[in-house]
């Protein structure tokens, strides 16, 4: 990643801050960051009318978030896409579907998932800051179930292959979803999971 997609980074550490913050706050400037966004897309957002929905000043919303790209990044990282599902834990197979699953749908806030596809479009170094935290969040997920797998006896895997897993599962989930970010089809998810992923996980494939 070049320096132009680093400087995009989560809200400031604690050490960064200055003194001790309501963390209750946080989540009042994430919804009005979301609400905002939805009404009117990324070019008229602007951090007075966060701070002034979240019923903040903008020295508390600067003390968390120094810019707009920052603040816009965590906010959608809460979203459902980029947080990690209920898993089943009956079964590596419908682990690896729930994570699918969670990981491709974008229906419980779709206005701002196309307010985020056209600020992403426009933007390309905040576009490389959301794709570097969705891939994350992907890795994160598979390096627990890769765990799990091992646990089980299955051959571990190096961090190499888990890389390589993870970029193949958000490319494909980028190709499904295609701009708009579209849901993926469930078929479509198992039938990855059956002769993909649980194959790489496991080296064998799902009978179901």
């Amino acid at each position: 990643m070049n320096d132009q997609a680093q400087s995009h980074q989560h809200r400031l550490l604690p050490s960064r801050r200055g003194r001790a913050q309501d963390i209750s706050r946080d989540t009042l400037i994430i919804d009005a960051a979301l609400e905002l966004l939805a009404e009117q897309g990324y070019h008229a957002l602007t951090m007075t009318d966060v701070a002034t929905r979240a019923g903040v000043s903008k020295a508390t919303l600067y003390r968390r978030w120094t810019a707009k790209p920052d603040l816009i990044a965590d906010a959608v990282a809460t979203l459902r896409p980029m947080t990690a599902p209920r898993y089943p834990g009956l079964s590596l197979r419908g682990d690896l579907l729930a994570l699918m699953e969670q990981a491709g749908n974008c229906d419980d806030r779709p206005e701002i998932v196309t307010a985020t596809m056209e600020m992403a479009r426009l933007h390309p170094d905040l576009y490389r800051t959301l794709s570097e935290r969705f891939w994350k969040f992907i890795r994160v997920e598979l390096e627990g179930l890769a765990r799990r797998a091992a646990e089980a006896g299955h051959a571990p895997l190096s961090e190499i292959e888990i890389d390589v897993m993870a970029d193949t599962v958000v490319a494909l989930l980028a190709h499904h979803g295609g701009p708009a970010g579209n849901p993926v089809p469930r078929d479509r998810l198992a039938s990855f999971v059956d002769h993909g992923l649980l194959l790489l996980l496991t080296g064998t494939r799902s009978s179901a």
